[in-house]
């Protein structure tokens, strides 16, 4: 009994003097919060703009994507860069609204978070476009002090919308009849 009071007594003090995790206030949650919106509005302007190297910035070192397809799950960076870059060929333009029903979860030391919102997103491919309105959810984490993308899943609202999308595809292709007119 006399070495284990002394035992505990040592671990006692080092938890007590151990570092806390040091909470943020009201002002700087709401700060990272931003810093999160704002990361995801980049991320959607450099979609729109087809730019890779603007794309990358938004993203951690390492990615987990998955589509509104079952079979679409990306576990690699060069699979996210070549579903990407397949997606801007296919695409002629695709023009994100605005982010609405946002909503942030983080852990109380800023470092890891979760954000869900909605947002319409326009499909332009040759004189038709798609008019969807998709369900986002996003993991990032501070890279270098710097809120980075993780991973996510995107889900589209309309089926009716979807199936468009689809249909305008298979006619670029060519793998399916124009529809009647």
């Amino acid at each position: 009994m006399k070495r284990i009071l002394p035992f505990i007594s040592i671990l006692i003090i080092a938890f007590a003097c151990a570092p806390k995790e040091k909470e943020l206030t009201a002002d700087q949650i709401a700060n990272e919060k931003q810093a999160i919106i704002k990361v995801m509005k980049e991320y959607n302007s450099a979609s729109e703009a087809k730019s890779w190297s603007r794309l990358v910035e938004t993203l951690a070192s390492e990615v987990r994507f998955y589509g509104t397809d079952s079979a679409e799950v990306i576990t690699t960076f060069d699979d996210y860069k070549e579903k990407i870059l397949n997606q801007w060929n296919l695409f002629d333009s695709q023009k994100y609204g605005n982010m609405t029903d946002i909503h942030i979860e983080m852990d109380p030391s800023a470092t890891f978070a979760s954000i869900i919102y909605g947002i319409p997103f326009d499909v332009t491919i040759g004189q038709k476009i798609a008019h969807l309105f998709l369900r986002i959810q996003r993991t990032l984490k501070k890279e270098n002090d710097k809120w980075v993308i993780v991973s996510g899943i995107v889900g589209a609202t309309d089926p009716k919308q979807s199936l468009l999308l689809q249909q305008i595809l298979e006619e670029k292709a060519g793998t399916a009849p124009a529809p009647a007119k």
